[in-house]
């Protein structure tokens, strides 16, 4: 079960006046971070992806992407898609995890997957705050190819339910003043749009782009074998 990351209160004006800031500064500190845990013993993390025996074909959804069309399974194929659940007003795990994900699209694209076959989405579960192109301009921020989505309560839990990814809006204690709950995971799903796998945190990218690009290969290779 992916842990869940319990986020602190943040008012709407501190996210005016300073997200992007904020992002700066967490994403220069959190180089030094990942420069560090990289450096720690690989018997002491967990698999970096995990996969399953049998992946789960995704059922209907439909959610808002940051053009303000519709993102739904169809958005899926032809892509390994990457999906992170989170809101911008997210002080830590949020920005630490999205530039987690530049970095191990930077890795796999190094190791011979073409950019091509890659899609990393982040998908806010709190669509009260968070707009499209608020949302379009703050991932584009760690990836200019990275893409947001988001929907209603009822559109979100009918993926989030799919994926086992639990999210929960607390209630307001004051306008536009609450706490969100949801997975720190990434949720893998292939490009004919079912559930591969799941990465959990600690996120470290060098390790996650080996373990995709060996399934990337492997995937590939029972491909080719059952067209011939």
């Amino acid at each position: 079960m992916p842990h869940i990351a319990t986020r602190q209160r943040i008012s709407a004006f501190l996210l005016a006046a300073g997200a992007l800031l904020g992002v700066s500064l967490v994403a220069g500190g959190y180089w030094t971070l990942w420069q560090t845990r990289g450096q720690a013993s690989m018997s002491d993390l967990p698999p970096a992806l995990i996969t399953f025996p049998e992946r789960r074909p995704l059922a209907e959804f439909a959610l808002i992407d940051d053009a303000k069309g519709v993102f739904d399974l169809k958005s899926l194929d032809s892509h390994w898609s990457f999906l992170f659940f989170g809101f911008m007003y997210c002080p830590d795990i949020c920005p630490t995890t999205l530039y987690d994900m530049s970095q191990v699209k930077r890795e796999i694209i190094a190791a011979g997957v073409g950019a091509e076959a890659l899609q990393f989405v982040f998908i806010s579960v709190d669509p009260a705050r968070d707009k499209a192109l608020q949302l379009q301009r703050y991932v584009q921020y760690f990836d200019p190819e990275f893409v947001s989505a988001t929907g209603s309560m009822g559109q979100l839990t009918n993926l989030t339910r799919q994926l086992g990814a639990p999210f929960r809006v607390e209630p307001a204690t004051a306008e536009n003043v609450y706490e969100v709950t949801h997975s720190s995971a990434i949720y893998l799903v292939d490009p004919s749009g079912q559930y591969a796998g799941i990465i959990s945190p600690p996120l470290v990218p060098n390790n996650i782009a080996t373990a995709f690009s060996q399934l990337y290969g492997d995937t590939a290779a029972r491909q080719l074998a059952q067209r011939n």
